[in-house]
């Protein structure tokens, strides 16, 4: 069932990265445009959503353990994926600095610029909730151990903790007060806060079209192949081991495809901001982020499919 309903965000999304294709191939895009998209994306529309689950969902302790438990979960998951992701460049003899790239592209997914809505659009305000605790978890590892593990010389400081605190963080925390506190906002409050949410997913797909098109634009020197092994441990290898590890849980039907779901989203839509800022390599992160996300459109309905035999 779960497969069949997954179906169709998938394809409106790939509708929509076509869209945003055709936009940036009659338009012209520049940096600037992009942060825009990707402000309102991070700022107003995946925040939203978050509350938006709050508002609509009755919220118990059975689903606010399963938040806790997710978000453990989630730690746990991307810190093996790191690691795991190291060790296989390292066995194919990637160079250190290669293999931490590699590492980032195949460890880290985009779980609250697409998976988050689209486990809103699965399961409705309670999967985004778990969703969005599963992306808090993804947060917390990438802008601390990640970015640590991408910097040759890296360098503790308090400042880089800032960047945990950010309005996706917030809107959660601001949710669970709402929940706690059994806080009924205006309906008006709930019509506004719910149109903001829906800008989630056109928004973030129209981004991936745009980025497509700046890609084939650009071409650059690097080969796809050298990004085979990444995206494929990314979108195949670490579901698949993610759905053997579940399925001896004791985990609620849909915290487990909730996780699967997460765990088989493409390399994150800011992986060429970081690995520019880190380790001047945009381009390997643009296409990353792209090849992952072309793929996944693929490969995200069969790891669901394949959860479904097996749960």
């Amino acid at each position: 069932m779960v497969f069949l309903s997954i179906l169709g965000p998938m394809f409106i999304m790939a509708v929509i990265s076509v869209i945003g294709y055709f936009i940036a191939k009659t338009n012209e895009i520049t940096g600037e445009s992009k942060q825009l998209l990707i402000s309102i994306m991070m700022n107003v529309a995946v925040p939203c959503i978050i509350l938006d689950g709050a508002f609509k969902t009755k919220v118990g302790k059975e689903l606010m353990s399963q938040m806790i438990i997710i978000f453990i979960f989630s730690i746990i998951i991307s810190l093996l994926s790191l690691l795991l992701g190291w060790i296989f460049a390292r066995i194919f003899n990637y160079s250190p600095i290669n293999a931490r790239k590699m590492a980032f592209i195949a460890g880290l997914g985009n779980t609250g610029f697409i998976g988050i809505p689209l486990c809103a659009a699965i399961f409705g305000p309670k999967g985004a909730l778990l969703a969005a605790a599963f992306d808090t978890g993804v947060g917390i590892v990438l802008f601390t151990v990640a970015i640590a593990f991408l910097q040759e010389n890296y360098q503790f400081s308090f400042a880089s903790l800032k960047q945990l605190i950010n309005p996706p963080i917030i809107s959660i925390v601001i949710a669970l007060f709402v929940i706690i506190a059994e806080i009924q906002p205006p309906e008006i409050i709930q019509q506004l806060n719910g149109m903001l949410a829906n800008l989630a997913t056109p928004l973030g797909m129209l981004y991936i079209g745009i980025l497509i098109r700046m890609m084939l634009k650009q071409k650059g020197t690097m080969s796809i192949s050298r990004l085979t092994g990444p995206i494929l441990l990314k979108l195949i290898i670490f579901p698949v081991l993610t759905i053997v590890v579940v399925v001896f849980t004791n985990f609620s039907m849909l915290m487990k495809q909730v996780i699967i779901i997460q765990v088989a989203m493409p390399t994150m839509t800011i992986a060429p901001v970081l690995l520019a800022r880190y380790t001047q390599d945009e381009e390997m992160g643009v296409k990353a982020a792209v090849y992952s996300t072309i793929c996944a459109i693929l490969t995200v309905p069969f790891i669901v499919f394949l959860g479904s035999k097996i749960f």
